[in-house]
């Protein structure tokens, strides 16, 4: 099986070679329908170091 590519912001890029990216996950409620976002945060790895943290 593949990897899935997945789509976030730099939310910490403090560690050597490391970043934390976090991942936003929009889904309606099985019940009333109402759209829920849930984020989930992933390391990454980032050889030269180019990630940059927005603020």
């Amino acid at each position: 099986m593949a990897v899935k590519e997945k789509v976030g912001v730099v939310v910490s890029a403090q560690m050597d070679k490391t970043i934390v990216v976090a991942v936003e996950n929009r889904s309606p409620h099985p019940k009333y329908g109402k759209i829920i976002v849930k984020t989930k945060k992933f390391k990454a790895h980032d050889q030269e170091n180019k990630c940059q943290r927005r603020r």
